[in-house]
């Protein structure tokens, strides 16, 4: 049996991501038991019926005493976990590295190096983080993620003379950490490249619940650059997986000039749905985006800014990221436009997101814990 302890009662992606890799996990016949708690209405609202059940059935098992899995994160409800289990494992991500390592690390790092659970990188550029800050290399193995199934269970290929051409962007962020989603830069490059143009629409879904942040930005673009003709459009609704799905297969394009991620499930589902992707080539996604599969826009190498880290930790260490050209964002915004090479890309990507399915997280996750054991 595996124990989850991890909780539901926060809607994030933890609780996305442990939900899909237990369901795999289920359906492959390992016995599944998760961490009692309530659960959060966000959750039991963008959860099926059946996964509803699931995880009252998970709760009311029994911990294993031979395998649990909890996340290392400096937020207390997790950080504060304790696992006491023969095999022990912790999911690991982060959106920046560090480009020294002379001071003494806050304390979820010092923590993460130190202890002795076996850490599951989502990532090689999560993992080498963890190396670099001091980590034993023995001691971390990559066990990346899935896409959301229900975008495979509805992609269709059109014939290329069928493809349609690129009226709408999408872009994916969340109004708590905008800067980190570089949602400033998207919405300044789209409005800039497009400024005479009113044929392209950028779509902005929030995963937050703070849209009249991104409204502020529009305004604020407005009031530095003048009024622009095209159209933006904000979805701040919640979406379930099905709608994520519907949304991801009607868009034409998907835009991601990030600052940090760890890995990036909203890029890998666009990568699934068979768009043409403009990103920050750069952290996490690198795991499964390169050159061929992506329109990759150009970055340095800066120190950390504003993000969820810094509001809760004290990091030290020169920690940075990436901050996104936006001259380079503007060319592959066009690209992603106008190239007639966009399917072929776009094909690339969907091929390479085939092989990142919650399955083969799960095989890859049992095969370590069998050899770790």
């Amino acid at each position: 049996m595996v124990h989850f302890k991890i909780g539901f009662q926060h809607f994030n992606s933890f609780a996305d991501i442990t939900l899909s890799l237990a369901k795999t996990l289920d359906k492959m016949g390992i016995p599944i038991s998760v961490e009692p708690s309530q659960i959060a209405p966000h959750v039991t609202r963008i959860s099926t019926e059946a996964e509803n059940n699931l995880l009252a059935k998970w709760m009311s098992n029994s911990p294993s005493d031979l395998f649990q899995i909890k996340w290392s994160h400096y937020w207390k409800p997790y950080f504060l976990k304790e696992l006491n289990a023969h095999l022990n494992l912790e999911f690991f991500a982060i959106n920046y590295e560090f480009a020294t390592n002379h001071e003494e690390f806050d304390y979820w790092i010092y923590d993460a190096v130190n202890n002795s659970s076996h850490k599951l990188a989502v990532s090689e550029y999560s993992k080498n983080v963890l190396i670099q800050a001091g980590c034993p290399a023995a001691n971390v193995s990559v066990i990346p993620l899935g896409f959301n199934p229900f975008i495979s269970e509805q992609y269709y290929e059109r014939p290329q003379n069928q493809q349609k051409n690129v009226t709408s962007i999408l872009h994916m962020t969340n109004s708590f950490d905008l800067y980190r989603f570089g949602t400033d830069l998207a919405i300044q490059a789209f409005c800039q490249e497009f400024q005479q143009e009113s044929h392209v629409e950028l779509i902005i879904k929030d995963g937050g619940k703070h849209p009249e942040l991104i409204v502020e930005l529009i305004m604020d673009f407005e009031s530095r650059f003048g009024k622009f003709k095209p159209k933006i459009q904000i979805i701040p609704k919640f979406f379930d997986k099905q709608e994520l799905a519907d949304l991801y297969l009607s868009a034409d394009a998907f835009l991601a000039p990030f600052r940090g991620e760890g890995f990036a499930i909203k890029i890998l589902d666009a990568f699934a749905a068979g768009l043409p992707v403009a990103m920050t080539l750069y952290g996490g996604p690198t795991e499964y985006a390169n050159t061929a599969n992506c329109y990759p826009i150009s970055y340095e190498l800066i120190p950390l800014g504003k993000c969820y880290d810094t509001q809760y930790l004290k990091i030290i260490n020169s920690p940075h990221w990436a901050e996104p050209n936006v001259q380079s964002v503007r060319e592959q915004l066009r690209k992603i436009v106008e190239d007639s090479k966009r399917f072929q890309v776009a094909q690339k990507a969907r091929e390479t997101a085939d092989l990142f399915n919650w399955e083969a997280t799960a095989k890859k996750l049992l095969r370590l814990m069998r050899e770790l054991f």
